[in-house]
């Protein structure tokens, strides 16, 4: 089996087991399961869904779709993916024990260190590399933001170390760390990847990759405003916003652009991806206009809009968009079983953030909805359904194509001789 076909297979795998740890705090929230500790069990699931579904599938990707053969050939790749895979499970089997513990944190600063490690690598070989100029800023700002998350996740382990009561602190933590991950890593490595697939580049491509990337620093002070309304805070974030509306203007003119190619991908691909990108409109959307300061207030105070817009990036955005990109790309298929997975996948996703943003408009008029939290279930079901078959379903045509390839290169063997 192919390199990229490994580690992606295996993101799959952990995709279902993220997908499992959501559908066991969605049981928690309604049934009694005292042995488990729901925050702990979060910490664990949002931990292994970045480090072993997202991570590992961005950079399988990018080192082995964007680099040249020869220079995602090297050893250091496939040390650097076991690396992150290690420590992905390590904070898996960490964090639900002990939550923020030495076992969980030591995985965690190690994983860091480890896309230290490829950053490097990869800025390197890139920068020597025959791909568009969108495509190489893209990529490389996308693994520079995702070092840069770094600085997010290590203020928020010296606090949680230091027993700090600074919950300001605490929350600017978490909020540059997301942020630089959604908006900055996953955001522009999946139109890195898009781009490069469709072989599409031009004046109006590159303004969108140039636009994009310079929206991430001035937008993340949009999180800042909730608690800091100072003059010089609120004027970067208003510049952020400014750069977000005018990338999403670009990002519908270069549609045009893409449309000629858009139109040779597979069906399955092809819807999979449109979702991807109307999430992701949404997704800045919704980022420019939390620069309103009544409507910023209420967004920041709301739960259920902060989870609702949190899975709106991972999963409509991102990783509708990577399975899409895994079919067109023949990594996993997309008839018969795999597509029932797919479409089961799909549903849940929907209903997710179909409840949840109802779940926020109801929070601002002051009215709930009845079976919330058993839709919440359901599509929680749907998710982890999914998944699993959209892992079996990979891992069985990847048996197959390898025992096809070993029948044919026996019979190679067996002609010549």
């Amino acid at each position: 089996m192919k390199a990229l076909e490994k580690w992606t297979g295996i993101a799959l795998i952990n995709l279902a087991i993220v997908a499992l740890l959501g559908f066991v705090m969605r049981c928690k929230m309604i049934f009694s399961i005292p042995f488990l500790d729901f925050k702990y069990t979060l910490h664990a699931h949002s931990h292994f869904a970045f480090g072993g579904w997202v991570t590992l599938a961005l950079l399988a990707l990018t080192a082995y779709q964007i680099l040249p053969k020869e220079a995602a050939q090297k050893k250091i790749y496939k040390w650097l993916f076991f690396g992150i895979q290690f420590n992905a499970v390590g904070m898996l089997l960490s964090f639900p024990f002990q939550g923020y513990g030495f076992f969980s944190i030591l995985f965690s600063t190690l994983f860091i260190f480890v896309t230290y490690g490829y950053t490097f690598v990869f800025i390197r070989d890139v920068r020597k590399a025959p791909v568009a100029r969108s495509v190489k800023l893209l990529s490389i700002a996308a693994v520079v933001y995702m070092a840069l998350s770094s600085v997010g996740a290590f203020t928020l382990a010296y606090l949680l170390a230091s027993k700090s009561s600074n919950m300001y602190l605490y929350k600017d933590a978490v909020y540059t760390y997301l942020h630089l991950q959604y908006s900055g890593f996953f955001t522009l490595a999946v139109f890195a990847l898009l781009l490069h697939y469709l072989k599409v580049e031009n004046k109006t491509t590159w303004r969108f990759a140039q636009l994009l990337n310079a929206s991430i620093i001035p937008s993340l002070f949009i999180s800042y405003l909730w608690h800091y309304p100072s003059d010089i805070i609120r004027g970067i974030a208003i510049i952020g916003s400014g750069f977000i509306v005018v990338s999403t203007v670009y990002f519908f003119l270069i549609v045009g652009n893409l449309r000629e190619a858009f139109l040779t991908l597979k069906p399955t691909a092809k819807i999979l991806i449109t979702i991807s990108m109307i999430a992701f409109v949404f997704k800045m959307i919704f980022q420019a206009l939390t620069i309103v300061p009544s409507l910023g207030t209420m967004v920041f105070a709301n739960r259920p809009v902060i989870i609702g817009f949190l899975h709106l990036v991972l999963l409509a955005f991102i990783t509708l968009y990577l399975i899409g990109h895994f079919v067109q790309s023949e990594l996993m298929p997309h008839t018969g079983l795999a597509a029932f997975a797919i479409w089961l996948f799909t549903t849940g996703v929907i209903v997710t953030e179909v409840v949840l943003f109802g779940q926020g408009l109801g929070f601002m008029l002051m009215t709930s909805i009845a079976l919330a939290t058993w839709l919440l279930l359901a599509a929680a079901a749907c998710l982890f359904a999914g998944a699993v078959l959209i892992a079996i379903t990979r891992w069985r045509i990847g048996a197959n194509l390898q025992m096809n390839y070993n029948e044919l290169k026996t019979f190679k063997q067996f002609s010549q001789s």
